[in-house]
């Protein structure tokens, strides 16, 4: 009897590697899905799922809202590194790593914002995962909120991970 167990337990093994494999050596190779391909982050690299930039209008189009001198609103954008996220009284900012263009590197928005809380949260997963903030901004410093300097700091519109 000890003979027959240990013959059904030296062939129990290769038995089991047979079950565990079989479906991964049968399956057709031409059916697996392809296997993702590394993202490489850079700053200045055009996010993927972005949508087009919006055409710009000729000067003679000009609507009664925007004043013919007026510098255009669009928000800018800029894949922020987040270094930390602070919230004060009066302000909620991100400092960033790498600066954005004219040497940026606060985007803040008021506390009393909804987006305040929001900023925090995808600030600090942003951080702790490493991967770059996409925050749009104001591109004029007119629109920055309280003690927001007007050579490093821009009121942020939006912040997404």
């Amino acid at each position: 009897m000890r003979k027959v167990a240990r013959h059904s337990a030296a062939f129990a093994w290769p038995v089991a590697a047979l079950l565990l494999y079989a479906p991964v050596a049968l399956a057709d190779p031409a059916a697996a899905p392809p296997s993702p391909s590394p993202i490489v982050v850079r700053q200045g690299t055009p996010i993927p799922d972005d949508p087009k930039p919006v055409e710009r209008r000729s000067p003679a189009v000009v609507s009664a809202a925007e004043p013919a001198g007026a510098p255009p609103l669009n928000p800018m954008a800029h894949r922020c590194f987040v270094r930390d996220v602070m919230a004060f009284y009066d302000r909620t900012h991100v400092r960033c790593y790498n600066a954005a263009e004219t040497r940026l590197v606060y985007f803040a928005v008021d506390t009393g914002q909804p987006v305040a809380e929001t900023l925090l949260v995808k600030a600090w997963k942003s951080m702790r995962s490493g991967k770059p903030l996409l925050v749009k901004y104001a591109p004029t410093a007119d629109l920055n909120p309280p003690n927001c300097k007007q050579g490093d700091c821009r009121r942020l519109i939006d912040a997404a991970n």
